[in-house]
């Protein structure tokens, strides 16, 4: 296709008034959106589906980022990251508390958690009490009817995926245990997969958030781990969502070599309480139109 073509085809989609995303979502050779982090994939496939009127990626279509059009941050810790001068914050969180914005938002209509409006309302940007990250959304517009069939799901970060193939319960490596479930987060065909997968288990142990973000939509059982070190930004967006739901954790269990500690874990699932927040706020603060949930 020639640079003549692109723009005209980049005029088109602008014409029809689209909804301009702002997330860390790439496509593939084939101009497809590719499959590597589901938490951030999803700014594209759920959204897609909620929203009234149509949807571009501000990272596919550089007229918006020439013209400086009004875009929106909206699942995942990116203020702090992808943040432009005409960007617009709904549900976005912040990843890392201790450094200050490179670029504040043109505006904020809700965030994922206190911790994140702290560091706004210190930035001088102004923030309204409104919390949630809105891929607790999607249990109100999608309910798998799943069994039960895995005892314990185990969710990483896409940083280390390598960390999960080694792990091993009770001396047993994983693979060979039947009552486990390795969700990957980068491996997927229809992203209700995801969720499909996480609503098998009797359990999720997670140390992506949105592991933990999606076991909580859903009222599965949840622990906190940690392979390793922190990921970047430590664990500011974790107590981030975890006080949005009024259930704060002190610290993720860490899981040292390749033996899960069981006892631990399953001490920690008996004492798991399922978070509480009304989305209601975080719906009526949407600044497009969205589809009207089902199960609400």
């Amino acid at each position: 296709m020639s640079k003549f073509a692109v723009v005209i085809s980049e005029h088109l989609k602008l014409l029809f008034h689209p909804i301009i995303i702002n997330a860390f979502v790439y496509y593939d050779d084939n101009k497809r959106v590719k499959h590597e982090n589901w938490g951030d994939d999803i700014n594209y496939y759920f959204l897609r589906e909620i929203v009234m009127r149509p949807l571009v990626l501000l990272n596919r279509t550089s007229l918006a980022f020439r013209l400086k059009l009004r875009n929106f941050l909206v699942i995942g810790s990116t203020i702090d990251m992808l943040c432009r001068a005409h960007t617009e914050i709904w549900g976005a969180g912040i990843i890392d508390g201790s450094k200050p914005l490179r670029v504040k938002p043109k505006k904020v209509y809700a965030v994922r958690g206190p911790l994140t409006r702290e560091k706004l309302l210190a930035e001088g940007v102004e923030c309204p009490k409104i919390y949630g990250d809105p891929a607790l959304l999607t249990s109100l517009y999608y309910r798998p009817s799943k069994q039960k069939r895995y005892k314990y799901g185990i969710i990483s970060h896409v940083s280390n995926q390598s960390s999960v193939a080694n792990l091993r319960i009770n001396r047993k490596r994983i693979s060979e245990c039947t009552e486990v479930r390795i969700i990957n987060l980068g491996k997927y065909t229809h992203w209700h997969d995801i969720i499909d997968q996480v609503c098998e288990c009797e359990a999720i142990l997670s140390s992506s958030l949105h592991g933990l973000i999606i076991a909580e939509a859903y009222h599965v059982p949840n622990v906190w781990i940690e392979f390793g070190k922190p990921l970047i930004g430590g664990h500011f967006k974790f107590h981030d969502f975890f006080m949005s739901i009024h259930r704060d954790r002190e610290n993720p269990i860490a899981i040292h070599g390749v033996e899960i500690p069981l006892d631990t874990i399953n001490k920690e699932i008996t004492r798991w309480e399922r978070g509480a927040i009304d989305l209601r706020p975080l719906l009526e603060a949407c600044p497009f139109k969205l589809k009207r949930p089902m199960y609400l």
